[in-house]
C-alpha cells in the first residue's frame, strides 16, 4: 500500500473540483488509496461517443425485447469462480451485433475472444469470488458488493477507492444464501454519477436449497445451462427462461437521449429521479412468454427512485403474484402479494402465474401510484417522463402460446435460519435529520458527517466518529428518520438484518403490514437494505456473530447516491 500527500490525492481525485464531496477530512493523517499499482497516474480518457438509451422511440408500446444474461456483451453470463478483470471505463469495445449497447460508463471484461460489460456472475455458495478491478477512468472509483458477507477490505467499504491507474483484487468465499447481490461504484463524492452512467452489474448466488425449491415448479435457475442458456426470444414453442433478473435503473438524458449526469441543488438533497426508467439496460422492455409460472427477480438499482410494483392485465385489473424472497435470499413459505415498494438496494423474487392468461394477452409489470414523499420536488421526472410515484407500466410479458402446466406452488420453501437471539438492553437509536454541511444542507446519521480518512486502518483511534459495537454478538438498533426527511434506503455493508418493528409508518406503508409489528411481506426475509420513510422508526437486529476474521470496519449509508456522495455515512466497528 503506497502512502500518498493530501494535495496529490486530491489534485487525483479531484475532490477540490467536485459539488457535493463534502465528507469530514482530517488533515493530519496521512491519505491513502486501495491499490497495488506502483504508480498512481493521471489518466487521459478519450470523450465515449455516443450511446443512446436503446427503447426510446417504441417506450410507449413496450416493444423493445428484453435483454437477458447470455453469451452476448452486456450483461452477459460468466463464471463467477474464475479469476475476472473488470476495467472501469468509459471507451470500451463495441461489438455491432449486440443490444443494448455498452452505457456512457462501464465494467468491462473479456471472454472467447469478445468483449463483455457489467457481466452477470453466477457462482455456487461457497466458492471463492475473485474480481480484480483496473480503473481506466479519470476519477476514483470503487466497487461495492452489495450485501455480500465479506472482509470489510473486500466487500467494498467507502474508503477503499481506487485511483486512476490503479487496480484491486476483490477476493470472497461465498457463505451468502442463494439470492441476488449486485454490485455497482459507490466512491464517495463519484457514486451517484458513475452507478447512474453504468457501472452496475449482477452476482448470483446459487445454492442446493434453492434449486430444490425451483424444480417443484419447472424452474430452472438462471446459468444452470451455462451460457448461452438463455436467450432474449423464445427460440422454440413452450422453451425460454422462466428465471429473469430485472434490473432497473433510471436516468437523465439529453436530446440525443444519451444519459447525462447533472444533478441540481433538489437533486443533491432529495436524490436523483430520472427521465426514463431502464429494464437490463432498455426502455419499455417486452418479454415474451408462455402460460406458466416465472420467477422475475427485481433488483432497483436506481440512484433514489422507489418502485411501488404490482402485477395487471392489459385493462388495468389487478393480478395476484408471490413474494418468494428478499434482500438475503427465499423465504421460508410463499407470501401473497398485491404490491409491493421496493426501495434503492433492494431486491425481491416474486412468482408470476401466468396460466389464466390466453395467447396474444399482455399482463404488466407495473409501478402503482403512490406519494414517494420527497419534498424538494426531484421527484417530477424528466419533461414527459412519469414521475416517481406516477402510474407507469415497467415491462409487458406477451403471451405467445398456451402450454400444459399442472404444478402446484410449493407450501414450503425452504428450512429458514433461525432468528439470533435477541440482545438485552436498550436499542442503539440512529436518527436521520437534516444537517450542514461546509455551508450546504444536507442529510446526517446522528448529525455526524462522514470522516473520510484514507488510512485503510480497521482499529479506528480514539475519539474518531463510528459506531462501536463491543461485541461479536447481536445489536438492536432502532432506524428513525425525520418527518420532514425523504425517504432513505439505508444499507449495512457486510452483515445482515432482521426486521423487528415499523413504527409511525405513513398510511400507505402501514396498510401493507402482515403483522401486529407493523412489518409487511417484505420485511420477513433476511435483509441487507432497509427503506426507512420520513417520520418511520425501524427497529432492526443486527447479527455480528459471524464476522469475518480480524477487526472489522463496516459501514451504514443510505443508498440514496446523491446523500452518501455528500455524506451520509457513518464507519461501524466491530472488534
Amino acid at each position: 500500500m503506497r502512502r500518498i500527500g493530501r494535495r496529490r490525492f486530491l489534485k487525483l481525485a479531484g475532490i477540490t473540483a467536485l459539488a457535493g464531496a463534502t465528507w469530514s477530512m482530517a488533515p493530519t493523517v496521512p491519505l491513502l488509496a486501495a491499490q497495488n499499482a506502483a504508480a498512481p497516474r493521471p489518466v487521459t480518457v478519450p470523450p465515449p461517443p455516443p450511446r443512446p438509451v436503446v427503447g426510446l422511440q417504441s417506450a410507449a408500446s413496450l416493444d423493445t425485447p428484453l435483454p437477458l444474461p447470455g453469451d452476448h456483451s452486456f450483461m452477459g453470463l460468466m463464471d463467477g469462480g474464475a479469476r475476472i478483470e473488470l476495467s472501469a471505463t468509459s471507451d470500451p469495445r463495441l461489438p455491432t451485433d449486440d443490444i443494448p449497447p455498452a452505457p456512457p460508463l462501464c465494467l468491462e471484461t473479456e471472454h472467447a475472444r469478445r468483449p463483455y460489460w457489467n457481466p452477470t456472475l453466477v457462482l455456487q455458495r461457497g466458492a471463492s469470488l475473485r474480481v480484480r478491478l483496473v480503473n481506466r477512468l479519470d476519477a476514483p472509483t470503487l466497487l461495492r458488493w452489495h450485501g455480500l458477507l465479506a472482509d470489510w477490505r473486500m466487500g467494498g467499504h467507502p474508503v477503499m477507492m481506487l485511483l486512476p491507474g490503479a487496480s484491486f483484487e476483490y477476493r470472497v468465499t461465498l457463505r451468502n444464501r442463494a439470492g441476488i447481490y449486485p454490485y455497482h461504484a459507490i466512491a464517495p463524492g463519484f457514486s451517484g454519477r458513475q452507478t447512474h452512467q453504468g457501472m452496475v452489474g449482477l452476482c448470483i448466488v446459487d445454492d442446493e436449497e434453492e434449486r430444490a425449491a425451483l424444480a417443484t415448479m419447472d424452474i430452472e435457475p438462471l446459468g444452470a445451462g451455462g451460457t448461452g442458456a438463455f436467450r432474449a426470444s423464445l427460440p422454440a414453442p413452450g422453451s425460454g427462461p422462466s428465471d429473469v433478473p430485472l434490473l432497473f435503473q433510471d436516468r437523465r438524458l439529453d436530446r440525443h437521449g444519451v444519459p447525462v449526469y447533472a444533478p441540481g441543488l433538489d437533486d443533491r438533497i432529495s436524490g436523483l429521479v430520472g427521465d426514463v426508467l431502464t429494464v437490463n439496460g432498455v426502455a419499455g422492455a417486452r418479454l415474451d412468454v408462455v402460460t406458466r409460472m416465472y420467477r422475475l427477480r427485481l433488483v432497483n438499482m436506481c440512484n433514489a427512485r422507489i418502485l411501488h410494483v404490482g402485477l395487471a392485465r392489459s385493462d388495468g385489473t389487478p393480478q395476484p403474484f408471490t413474494l418468494m424472497g428478499t434482500d438475503g435470499g427465499m423465504l421460508q413459505r410463499p407470501l401473497p402479494l398485491q404490491r409491493l415498494f421496493l426501495g434503492p438496494g433492494e431486491r425481491a423474487d416474486i412468482l408470476v402465474d401466468l396460466r389464466a392468461a390466453n395467447p396474444d394477452d399482455a399482463w404488466h409489470l407495473v409501478n402503482l401510484p403512490f406519494d414517494p414523499m420527497r419534498r424538494a420536488g426531484s421527484a417530477s421526472g424528466g419533461a414527459g417522463a412519469p414521475g416517481e410515484g406516477e402510474a407507469a407500466r415497467l415491462l409487458r410479458l406477451r403471451v405467445v402460446q398456451r402450454v400444459d402446466y399442472d404444478l402446484p406452488l410449493p407450501v414450503r420453501l425452504c428450512d429458514f435460519p433461525a432468528m439470533p437471539p435477541l440482545p438485552q438492553g436498550p436499542p442503539r437509536r440512529l436518527h436521520v435529520s437534516r444537517g450542514e454541511v461546509l455551508g450546504r444542507p444536507s442529510w446526517l446519521l446522528n448529525g455526524q458527517p462522514f470522516a473520510l480518512r484514507h488510512d485503510t486502518d480497521a482499529d479506528l483511534p480514539d475519539g474518531f466518529p463510528a459506531l462501536r459495537v463491543p461485541g461479536r454478538t447481536t445489536e438492536t438498533w432502532e432506524l428513525s428518520n425525520d418527518a420532514a426527511s425523504i425517504p432513505h434506503a439505508l444499507h449495512l455493508s457486510g452483515f445482515q438484518l432482521r426486521v423487528l418493528e415499523r413504527r409511525d409508518s405513513p398510511p400507505q406503508v402501514a396498510a401493507l403490514a402482515v403483522a401486529p409489528s407493523g412489518c409487511s411481506a417484505t420485511d420477513s426475509g433476511i435483509k441487507d437494505t432497509v427503506l426507512v420513510w420520513p417520520g418511520e422508526t425501524v427497529r432492526v437486529l443486527v447479527d455480528f456473530r459471524d464476522a469475518s476474521p480480524g477487526t472489522q470496519r463496516a459501514a451504514l449509508y443510505s443508498r440514496v447516491l446523491e446523500c452518501l456522495d455528500d455524506g451520509m455515512v457513518q464507519d461501524v466497528s466491530v472488534p
